[in-house]
This record gives C-alpha cells, sequence and structure tokens, in this order.
C-alpha cells in the first residue's frame, strides 16, 4: 500500500511540474490562453499530490525512508511552482 502511494505522488509531482513549468514558458510567449489550461492540470496535479501526501504521512505515520522523505518534501512545494506560474500569467495580461 505504501509502495503505491509513494508511486501516486512521484507520478502526480511530475505532472505537476511539468504543466506548471510548461505554463510558464507558454505565458512568457505571449500564449496566455494556454499557459491559463496548463496551470488548471498543474493545480489539480498538485491537489492530488496533496491528497496521497497527506495518504503517505498516515499510513507511514512519519516514519519515512530518506528517499520517502525527500519525495514527501517535495511535494509541499508545488504551490510554489504553481504560483510561479500564476505570476507569469499575471505578466502577460498586462
Amino acid at each position: 500500500m505504501k509502495k503505491e502511494i509513494l508511486q501516486r505522488l512521484e507520478r502526480e509531482i511530475r505532472a505537476c511540474k511539468k504543466y506548471a513549468e510548461t505554463a510558464i514558458m507558454r505565458a512568457r510567449e505571449g500564449k496566455t490562453d494556454l499557459a491559463i489550461s496548463l496551470l488548471d492540470i498543474a493545480n489539480i496535479a498538485k491537489t492530488c499530490a496533496g491528497q496521497a501526501h497527506e495518504e503517505l504521512w498516515d499510513i507511514s505515520q512519519g516514519d519515512l525512508t530518506g528517499e520517502e522523505f525527500d519525495i514527501f518534501a517535495e511535494a509541499e512545494i508545488l504551490g510554489h511552482l504553481t504560483r510561479k506560474a500564476y505570476k507569469e500569467i499575471q505578466k502577460g495580461r498586462k
């Protein structure tokens, strides 16, 4: 069970990063509508990562290996990346 949750968390982290980073690039290119759509997908992945993050914490009761903790911590910074994408989109709208 723990392994499946960890795999889901990793998958959602990758998806969030991919779509948020692509949203930033598209916003900088002036493709605001596309950037917004990509950010929406990134936010869905962030939400799913947050759910997996909580499940992992509950099932492990905080007892994580170093590698698991690194993945766990990475999920906690996804909000920063999506906020960065949002700010780039806002710049593009001015």
